[in-house]
């Protein structure tokens, strides 16, 4: 019995510190957030070219047509995923393919996608 206890103890202390992580992950990539929206942006390459026009476009969109009531996306944050050593993004957020974009609003993920143009669809909706 004493072992069963040990074990769900042990289960506890790694799914808290695990969970930790996560916020410790989101504090850390909003902590230059304004107008309580930031665009983190994961990628396994140095720069995608097409990639960053396609998303400049649609952030466009969105901040030309005052799709977002509380003001623009204004940070816009790229992240090499081979680079970056503070936190496994990868494992903590489930990165599988690139680029993975995922848009934080007052310190809460509120849309994943790997599609820019989710980004106008995503406000357009709301």
């Amino acid at each position: 019995m004493k072992k069963l206890w040990v074990l769900c103890i042990l289960i506890l202390l790694v799914t808290g510190c695990g969970q930790n992580n996560r916020e410790k992950a989101i504090d850390y990539l909003t902590q230059n957030q304004r107008n309580d929206a930031s665009l983190i942006v994961f990628t396994d390459r140095p720069s995608e070219r097409p990639f960053i026009v396609e998303l400049q476009a649609q952030l466009n969109e969105v901040i030309n047509d005052n799709l977002r009531a509380e003001g623009p996306i204004t940070n816009v944050t790229f992240y090499n995923v081979r680079d970056e050593n503070k936190f496994d993004y990868e494992k903590i957020f489930g990165l599988k393919s690139y680029p993975y974009m995922i848009l934080f609003e007052k310190g809460q993920i509120t849309l994943e996608t790997q599609e820019p143009e989710e980004i106008v669809q995503h406000f357009k909706k709301g």
